[in-house]
């Protein structure tokens, strides 16, 4: 599924990439900084979610790759 919603973004043009996008009137930056936020956005929840979890005692999952749970799950 990543793939499948990720593969149009391979697509872009550096013309696409660099074009200026309003965000709300309060932002103006070309759209490929939009997309390096939403990345960095996403990789900070993830390490929430993994902060969250771990004292509440239960396993991180493998969010985007093999975490430290699921690699001592497959040792066992």
């Amino acid at each position: 599924m990543f793939a499948r919603k990720s593969s149009p973004l391979a697509q872009l043009t550096g013309e696409q990439l660099s074009k200026i996008l309003d965000f709300r009137g309060m932002f103006q930056l070309p759209a490929v900084v939009y997309l390096q936020f939403l990345l960095s956005h996403s990789i900070h929840h993830r390490g929430q979610l993994s902060m969250y979890l771990r004292p509440a005692g239960a396993k991180v999952p493998a969010i985007y790759g093999e975490s430290y749970d699921s690699a001592q799950d497959k040792k066992a």
